[in-house]
């Protein structure tokens, strides 16, 4: 690893330790009240909001004793789908597992690092996959268990675009770490999802960063699975919607420039039958939609299956250790 070049610093800001799933559940509240003031002050100064502009942070449920290995979600991209993840996470294995979310908010931009590559030939690509190794790294200091296997999960759905590079980083400066890492995709989930209950069309919804990287569509491709995505106008309006909308906490622009998006996709008479929320921001986005919007756009998203890879992802993990605590008594850890 190149020691001389300077990152920007991805020590968390601040640490909040919670031992009951409850507890940490209850917070969550008080931590988007806090992202959302972060949000309101960067506008009030007409300042650009993104997710640099939040702080990086960790949350921690570590109860007093556990039956599965550890849960590490690298979030920050953005800072409000990380917290959303944490909550699923918590709802889900309550005091089961010791969850870590480490909220790495001051990693470079995604989509700015896969289009200079792809359009421009040259790529920040090292620097981020550098910064993405380091942010693993820093995660797993808050890792009490020393002997069990970690479940990764990089919750930034772009991010996986560097993943394979991310986890050759590890192995190379971090082994210790590496081989105590098991990286859980979202993206092998998602597809396995869509091949069990044979989807063949979905609606792929994404920032430009997973598009132009190819992240779900590759892997769609390989299976034979024939997929839709917006067109560039559609594309650019979207990103709106994620980036000026969700990412700044303006649930009133979300809805009025993601409703603008559907009414003209639909003009399209696309066919599809099922959508791919390709996008951690994506999920709020549709959720909200389906409160504040036209007839027909929420007609269209309840008559479809709104895939959100986090959460199908966090509900494949709970069934796998549940079927493994049916084959197997668990005594249950107490953590030094």
């Amino acid at each position: 690893m190149q020691q001389n070049i300077s990152y920007p610093c991805l020590k968390p800001q601040a640490q909040h330790f919670f031992d009951d799933a409850q507890q940490a559940i209850a917070a969550t509240l008080d931590f988007r009240q806090h992202l959302y003031a972060i949000a309101q002050n960067k506008k009030l100064r007409s300042e650009a909001v993104e997710d640099q502009s939040y702080p990086n942070e960790v949350i921690v449920l570590r109860p007093k004793q556990t039956q599965a290995p550890p849960l590490l979600l690298l979030g920050g991209m953005g800072p409000l789908a990380g917290l959303g993840a944490f909550e699923v996470a918590c709802q889900m294995f309550q005091n089961s597992r010791e969850i870590v979310l480490f909220q790495a908010c001051s990693l470079p931009n995604r989509t700015t690092a896969i289009q200079q590559k792809t359009q421009i030939g040259t790529s920040q690509e090292p620097d981020l996959v550098i910064m993405l190794a380091i942010a693993i790294r820093e995660a797993m200091q808050y890792i009490c268990f020393s002997v069990e296997p970690v479940e990764l999960i990089v919750l930034c759905n772009g991010a996986h675009y560097f993943l394979p590079e991310v986890m050759q980083q590890l192995l190379l400066n971090y082994s210790k770490i590496f081989f105590r890492l098991q990286c859980i995709s979202l993206i092998d989930t998602t597809i396995q999802h869509l091949q069990q209950r044979n989807f063949c069309q979905p609606l792929i919804l994404c920032t430009t960063a997973t598009r132009l990287g190819c992240v779900y569509s590759r892997p769609l491709q390989k299976v034979g699975i024939v997929y839709l995505e917006p067109n560039d106008e559609l594309q650019s309006i979207l990103m709106q919607s994620i980036y000026q909308g969700v990412k700044t906490s303006d649930y009133n622009f979300a809805c009025k420039v993601g409703e603008h998006f559907f009414v003209e996709l639909l003009k399209l008479q696309p066919t599809v039958d099922c959508i791919i929320a390709g996008c951690s921001e994506i999920p709020y986005l549709l959720e909200w939609l389906k409160t504040n919007s036209s007839k027909q756009v929420k007609r269209f998203l309840s008559e479809l299956e709104i895939i959100d890879p986090v959460t199908l992802t966090l509900n494949n993990r709970l069934k796998i250790l549940a079927a493994f605590e049916d084959s197997q008594s668990l005594t249950p850890r107490k953590i030094k």
